[in-house]
């Protein structure tokens, strides 16, 4: 499955397709049909439900939850590693939002993502409807998932900034008119 979601994250060249993929591969993978990607944003202040498989539409791509709260996610973020619930009925270490309650999760796995450099970029969240022991195969890998999904973010993250600089350069070099435009190197040689 890891192999599977390698091949695919080299193909492709959208945030949104890869982060799709990666949720459907780990819900399949550990048989809950259930996974999302929290995505932190606004200068630390809110997690973005960014990708997801087996929530509502209004759920992926919509729900912010603030990081203020001390939630599941929050929790996991801020512990740096991961963070296993079995059954949160039973949970006392944080909340847990009500948008998951009244979808039915019971027990959940949330695993920090870091970018290369070990910037958080959010999470990989594995949820279910019936109590569960995550075991520690599921955990490693998750561990490994998240690894491998890091770096390709910030890939993707890369291609979309060298895109938008490109297509700036695009416009100015098609607007201007009755000028000339050379680029020079640091040794002052015309390059274009």
């Amino acid at each position: 499955m890891l192999a599977d979601f390698g091949e695919f994250a080299l193909r492709s060249e959208s945030l949104d397709e890869v982060l799709a993929e990666a949720c459907r591969l780990v819900g399949e993978a550990l048989g809950t049909g259930r996974a999302k990607v929290l995505e932190i944003e606004r200068d630390d202040q809110m997690l973005l439900v960014r990708a997801g498989v087996g929530w509502q539409p209004d759920i992926v791509g919509r729900l912010r939850l603030p990081m203020a709260e001390h939630s599941s996610e929050t929790f996991a973020i801020e512990a740096g590693k991961p963070v296993i619930t079995q059954d949160i009925r039973k949970e006392d270490r944080f909340d847990v939002p009500p948008f998951m309650k009244e979808a039915g999760v019971v027990a959940l796995v949330n695993v920090p993502v870091f970018l290369p450099g070990q910037a958080p970029y959010g999470l990989l969240q594995v949820d279910d409807t019936e109590p569960r022991e995550f075991g520690e195969e599921d955990i490693e890998f998750l561990r490994t998932y998240a690894t491998i999904l890091g770096p390709v973010i910030d890939r993707l993250h890369k291609i979309r900034r060298l895109r938008q600089t490109e297509e700036r350069f695009r416009l100015i070099v098609e607007s201007a008119l009755d000028y000339a435009i050379i680029v020079a190197d640091a040794e002052d040689r015309i390059t274009d």
